[in-house]
C-alpha cells in the first residue's frame, strides 16, 4: 500500500476548494491562488501570481480599509467586519467576505497569510433590498395621517408612527419600544387627555378598564371615544395570528361633530313639531276661549248701544278688555315657548350662584310682598346659556312665591351639587305642594291645576318653559314626588356640554 501523502491531499483540497483561496507573503504579494480564485477574478495564473494584492480591491478606499483592519488586528472571522468590495479583471465588482489564517514559523514570525474570499453579492443585495423596503415602509408609515402602531404579545410597543405619537397627547413624548399599552393609557389619562377618564374617579377607572379589555380582546368593531380639546377618536384594534396587536387611531372629529349637529337638528325639529302640536291644541282651546268671550261681550256692548241701556256697558267693556289681555298673555307665552328651541346660541361657563343672585334681585318686590325668605346653599358652575338658565330659575322661584301656603310665610331653599359629570340644582318650598298624580302633567304647555286666576294667576307656561330650557341643555327637570312639605323640583344638567362647533 502506498504511503499517505499529506502534501498531495492538501494540494487536492486547495485546488478543488469552491471558494477563492489566495496566499500572500509578508510584502502583500500574491504567491499562490487556487483555480476558484483565478476563475473568480478572471486572471490567468501568470498575470495574477506575483502581483500586489491591491490588484483585487475595487479602489484605494477598500484597500486602505483592509490595511487598517489588518493593523488593528480585527477579528476577520466575524461577519461584516471583514467585508470588502473586490474587482475582477473585466472591471466588474462584487462584495466578498474575507477570512484569513496566518502561517507562522518556529520563531513565531508570520511567513504568509491564507485568505479565503466568499462571494456575498447576493446576500448583500438581499440585505440592501430589505433595508430599502424597510425605509419605504417607514416612509409610508410616517406619511399616514392615521395613528398606527404594533404591540407584541406582551402588550409592549414595537413600532409606531408620528401620527400615533401625536394622538397619544401627553403620553407621546414618553413613547418608545417596550412601553406597554396600559402605561400609555395611564400617562395620557394623567395628562388630562381623556375627559371621560378623570383620575381618581370610579368612572374614570372603569373607562380605562374598558379600553384595556377592548385592546386585549378586540371584537373587530371600531370604537369612538372623546379626547382632549373636544375632539373624537376612532379606535380599532386587530389581533394577529402570532399574538401581536395592530392598532389604528383616526381623528373623526369632523364626522362626529356633523353627526352631533345632525342629532341636535333632529331634536330641535322634534321640539318644534311638539311646539306646533301644542300650538294647534292651544289654538283650539286656550285661544278660542278668550275669542269667544270677546265675541260675546262685543255683541252685548253692541246690544247695549242699540237699546240705549248703558247700565251694563262699562261691565261688559271690562270683561272685553280682560279677555283681550288674557289672549295677549297666552300668545306671548306661546311665542316664548316656541322660540326656546332656536335661542340656544350663547354657550359659556355659567356660575349658578350668580344666576340665582340675579334672579332673587329681579323677584325682590314679589318676595317682599309675600314675606318670603331664601336659603341658598353652594352652587356649582355649569356650561350653558346664562339667560335661559336665569329664566329657568326665575320660573321655579316665581312659582314657589306664587303658590305659597296661606298659613305660613314662604321659605324657599336653593341648593346644588355635582355628581360625576352631572350638576344637580334643587329648588324647594313650603308652599301648597303638588299632587304626585300630576307630576308629569304640570310640565305640559298651558296646564294649570288651579283654574281660578284671581287666586293664582298665570298662563300655565312656566314649568313647560323650564322643562324646555333644561332639555335644550341636554338635561332634565322633575318633581320630587317623595317631598311632602311643599314642592321640590330637581334639575339635572351636564357639567360640560358636548356641543358641536
Amino acid at each position: 500500500m502506498a504511503a499517505f501523502n499529506e502534501e498531495l491531499v492538501f494540494k487536492a483540497l486547495y485546488e478543488t476548494f469552491p471558494d477563492p483561496v489566495i496566499i500572500i507573503d509578508a510584502e502583500r504579494i500574491i504567491r499562490s491562488a487556487n483555480n476558484a480564485a483565478l476563475h473568480q477574478f478572471g486572471y490567468p495564473a501568470e498575470d495574477f501570481i506575483g502581483k500586489s494584492v491591491r490588484l483585487i480591491y475595487a479602489n484605494d478606499a477598500e484597500y486602505d480599509k483592509r490595511l487598517k483592519n489588518r493593523a488593528a488586528k480585527v477579528d476577520e472571522t466575524a461577519p461584516r467586519s471583514s467585508n470588502y468590495l473586490y474587482v475582477r479583471r473585466d472591471g466588474s465588482t462584487f462584495s466578498g467576505h474575507l477570512r484569513t489564517t496566518p502561517l507562522i514559523d518556529d520563531q513565531g514570525e508570520e511567513l504568509a497569510l491564507i485568505g479565503i474570499i466568499r462571494d456575498i453579492s447576493d446576500l448583500t443585495e438581499a440585505v440592501s433590498e430589505r433595508e430599502k423596503a424597510s425605509r419605504m415602509l417607514n416612509a409610508a408609515l410616517e406619511a399616514m395621517p392615521e395613528g398606527f402602531a404594533i404591540f407584541d404579545r406582551h402588550e409592549r410597543l414595537v413600532v409606531y408612527n408620528r401620527a400615533y405619537q401625536a394622538i397619544c397627547g401627553p403620553a407621546g413624548p414618553a413613547l418608545k419600544p417596550g412601553i406597554t399599552a396600559e402605561e400609555i393609557l395611564l400617562l395620557a389619562r394623567q395628562g388630562g387627555h381623556y375627559p371621560d377618564a378623570i383620575p381618581g374617579t370610579r368612572e374614570g377607572d372603569e373607562w380605562i378598564a374598558s379600553r384595556l379589555r377592548d385592546f386585549r380582546h378586540p371584537d373587530g368593531k371600531p370604537k369612538i371615544y372623546r379626547y382632549a380639546d373636544d375632539r373624537w377618536l376612532r379606535v380599532e384594534n386587530i389581533r394577529t395570528r402570532d399574538g401581536n396587536t395592530v392598532v389604528a387611531r383616526v381623528d373623526v372629529t369632523d364626522l362626529k361633530r356633523a353627526e352631533l349637529a345632525l342629532e341636535r337638528q333632529r331634536q330641535e325639529l322634534q321640539h318644534k313639531n311638539e311646539a306646533l302640536d301644542q300650538f294647534t291644541a292651544t289654538v283650539s282651546h286656550d285661544l278660542k276661549a278668550p275669542l269667544r268671550h270677546i265675541s260675546i261681550f262685543s255683541e252685548m256692548i253692541e246690544d247695549d248701544i242699540k237699546t240705549g241701556e248703558p247700565n251694563e256697558l262699562a261691565e261688559n267693556a271690562r270683561h272685553l278688555r280682560d279677555s283681550v289681555r288674557r289672549m295677549n298673555r297666552v300668545v306671548d307665552s306661546l311665542l316664548d315657548y316656541a322660540q326656546i328651541a332656536h335661542r340656544i346660541t350663547d354657550w359659556t361657563q355659567v356660575k349658578l350662584g350668580d344666576v340665582v343672585s340675579e334672579t332673587l334681585a329681579m323677584l325682590a318686590s314679589d318676595a317682599r310682598a309675600a314675606n318670603a325668605t331664601f336659603e341658598v346653599g353652594a352652587l356649582p358652575d355649569v356650561e350653558g346659556d346664562p339667560e335661559l338658565l336665569r329664566r329657568l330659575v326665575q320660573n321655579l322661584v316665581g312659582n314657589a312665591i306664587k303658590y305659597r301656603h296661606a298659613d305660613r310665610s314662604p321659605v324657599i331653599r336653593i341648593n346644588g351639587s355635582v355628581s360625576d359629570h352631572t350638576v344637580e340644582l334643587v329648588v324647594e318650598d313650603n308652599g301648597i305642594g303638588i299632587d304626585p298624580r300630576f307630576a308629569t302633567r304640570i310640565f305640559e304647555v298651558f296646564q294649570r291645576l288651579h283654574k281660578d286666576e284671581t287666586v293664582y294667576g298665570g298662563t300655565g307656561i312656566g314649568l313647560a318653559l323650564a322643562k324646555r330650557i333644561a332639555e335644550s341643555h341636554d338635561g332634565s327637570i322633575c318633581l320630587d314626588t317623595t317631598f311632602r312639605e311643599g314642592a321640590r323640583f330637581i334639575v339635572l344638567l351636564p357639567r360640560r356640554l358636548r356641543k358641536t362647533k
